[in-house]
């Protein structure tokens, strides 16, 4: 009877130990959920459902910043259970964050054929694509991700984005033109645009589009950096200056803002 009981008792411990596991990560106790996970994988060593345990293990590894370790989880997670879509896209995440795109590539590759529709791994190989400059393979990750989910801004500014690099102004002021129409309080939707005027080189629909976002995010450094650009670019060099000033209160760096400052739209030396 005693020995009937043991694979039962064994169970019961496993999952109470998951659960506390899962309660110290709520928590924020990430010490102790990485010694409650490992203590549940001890108990049942060859279970495939560990799976999951290592991307838990990961998942804490990255808070903590420990890259490597969380790599090393997730790879043994996905040893496990090599078609998990979870620890594709975690790993893929993690590559990218460690700048390897490659690998990152690879993994957004195997699950995109595991489930063509993953949002997130759409949106991460259209990323890694624009990158590379493969902007057709890009154009068509964004787009199927847009097809799929019609309200994500971030991949419509994206596409917006990338068919400005792409030499494709009309698409991406189009795109652009959409998101302003159907989300007026996303400033970045209008500093996008307003960038897309200013290569158009039409100072008032960029500089009303830019007042737009600093007036949606008046602490927004970056905003700053954009307009003090345009003005700059239009010899408006006191008004720059004062945008850049504002910027660097704001915590830009104030080196890279003298920099901008004393270079012209084409990289040369302002006069």
């Amino acid at each position: 009877m005693f020995l009937a009981l043991q694979p039962v008792r064994a169970q019961d411990d496993y999952a109470a130990i998951i659960r506390n596991a899962m309660k110290a990560m709520e928590q924020d106790s990430l010490t102790k959920a990485d010694s409650l996970i490992n203590q549940a994988m001890h108990l049942k060593p060859a279970d495939k459902a560990n799976a999951v345990l290592y991307q838990y293990l990961g998942e804490i590894y990255v808070r903590q910043k420990r890259h490597k370790d969380a790599l090393q989880a997730f790879s043994d997670g996905l040893t496990l259970q090599s078609g998990s879509q979870n620890l594709l896209i975690d790993r893929a995440s993690l590559y990218l964050t460690m700048g390897s795109e490659t690998r990152a590539l690879t993994d957004l590759d195997n699950l995109l054929t595991i489930n063509p529709d993953h949002l997130q791994g759409l949106f991460y190989r259209a990323y890694v694509y624009r990158k590379q400059h493969l902007m057709m393979k890009a154009r068509r990750d964004y787009e199927h991700l847009i097809t799929l989910q019609p309200d994500n801004r971030e991949a419509r500014i994206s596409l917006a984005m990338l068919n400005a690099d792409d030499n494709r102004p009309q698409e991406a002021m189009e795109q652009a033109d959409i998101i302003v129409r159907y989300w007026p309080s996303y400033a970045t939707g209008w500093i996008v645009r307003g960038g897309l005027h200013q290569k158009r080189r039409n100072f008032e629909l960029a500089l009303y589009d830019m007042n737009q976002a600093i007036s949606l995010e008046p602490d927004n450094p970056d905003f700053y950096i954009s307009r003090a650009i345009l003005y700059r670019d239009f010899k408006k060099k006191s008004l720059a200056r004062a945008d850049f000033a504002r910027a660097v209160q704001l915590g830009a760096d104030p080196a890279e803002c003298a920099s901008l400052m004393l270079t012209d739209r084409r990289g040369k030396e302002a006069k």
